[in-house]
Formats: structure tokens, sequence, C-alpha cells
């Protein structure tokens, strides 16, 4: 796949909607982490403070990739390069943050 290509027309929307919903998504997890961070128990609070970090990370770059369509769109010029960067870095670290966190959470509890 030639990532220098310009995305298909109309797809801007359904890409600003996919990104909408994953900054959620993002916020609901570290939400949920943050509930959870108690349950962790033992020398984990680096490695969980990490996996905290890597979540917000990915809620940055859902977010970011969200502003830089909706500034495309208000200007009438095609999207930044970063855009393609920031849609597939955001839901990588949303999931290894997630990984992480359930990982710690499992060691915790002895599984």
């Amino acid at each position: 796949m030639d990532d220098d290509r310009p995305l298909p027309a109309g797809s801007d929307e359904v890409l600003y909607d996919f990104l909408k919903h994953l900054t959620s998504l993002c916020l609901f997890a570290l939400g949920g982490v943050l509930a959870l961070a108690d349950k962790v128990q033992g020398k984990s609070a680096r490695s969980l403070v990490i996996a905290v970090g890597v979540i917000a990370l990915a809620a940055f770059c859902s977010f970011i990739a969200t502003s830089i369509i909706v500034e495309a769109r208000s200007s009438g010029k095609p999207p930044s390069s970063n855009l393609r960067f920031f849609r597939h870095a955001s839901p990588l670290l949303l999931s290894v943050g997630l990984g992480m966190f359930l990982y710690l959470l499992a060691r915790s509890r002895g599984g």
C-alpha cells in the first residue's frame, strides 16, 4: 500500500468519526485503569504509570488526528501527512497500554 496517496473522497468524515470515538474510548479506558489502579499490588507502580502514560498518549494522538481533519476541512486544504501516523499510532498505543495494564493486574492477582 502506498502511504503517499491521498485518502479517497468522503473518507475524512468516516475517519473523523472513527477518531472521535477512539478518543472517547481512550479516555474511558484511562478512567477505568485509574479506577482499578489500586488493585495492582506489589512494586508495579512505575509500570502502572507507564501504562497510564501510554493510554494517555493514545488519547492525545487520536485527538491530534481529529484536529488535523478539522483544520483541513476548515481551510479547504488536504490533511497533513502526519494524519496517517496519528491514525495508526493511536489504536496501537491504546492496545499496548491496555495490554500492559491487564498484564500488571493479572500478575498482581497471581495469574
